[in-house]
């Protein structure tokens, strides 16, 4: 998140738009994996699973 500071309202286009909330939208779900994850280990171990089931 630190690049994204750096992009410049005034002198984006629709791609640097779509880069940015694509970068925003996995920022986010990565925040939500790393909560998430502690809690799903709580309750069902490490059965080996992908983090697919943690979401």
């Amino acid at each position: 998140d630190h690049h994204l500071s750096y992009m410049n309202a005034g002198k984006t286009n629709t791609t640097d738009n779509l880069l940015l909330e694509v970068c925003m939208a996995a920022q986010f779900e990565g925040k939500s994996i790393s909560g998430r994850y502690p809690q799903y280990v709580a309750k069902y171990g490490d059965l080996g699973s992908t983090m697919c089931t943690v979401l």
